[in-house]
């Protein structure tokens, strides 16, 4: 008996589960919008709490560009946000995967709490 309310209570949760996952998504789209209007982002993706930009080359503005985008979606998800800066062409790129990236930033009630995004002109241009 026990074991059937468990399961039951189990697969009542999941579809809220889902739907709140998929709100802390649409949520942080919603706060990154801006970075459709950069032409260096090539692509973006959002899986769950983190925020993955696909960078075509690297602007003046990447390193406030990326806590900008950290910022914004900690804010619009009221979460912490991980924000993964990579290469254009690493569109499969995973957290933990190993995989190189170029740096990550790490927000909560919009304000930056880790950075490792380079901040001088010269770090920036040791990236292209």
């Amino acid at each position: 008996m026990l074991k059937s309310i468990l399961l039951a209570s189990l697969f009542l949760s999941m579809p809220l589960n889902f739907a709140y996952a998929n709100s802390i998504e649409s949520a942080v789209i919603e706060g990154v919008k801006f970075l459709g209007d950069i032409p260096e982002v090539e692509w973006y993706r959002v899986d769950g709490r983190t925020l993955v930009i696909g960078w075509k080359g690297i602007p003046r503005q990447f390193p406030h560009t990326n806590r900008k985008a950290a910022r914004r979606a900690a804010i619009a998800t009221e979460k912490e946000i991980y924000v993964w800066a990579v290469r254009h062409n690493q569109k499969k790129w995973t957290v933990g995967s190993g995989k190189s990236y170029i740096c990550s930033v790490l927000a909560k009630n919009g304000r930056v709490k880790t950075d490792t995004c380079p901040y001088s002109q010269n770090d920036i241009s040791s990236l292209d």
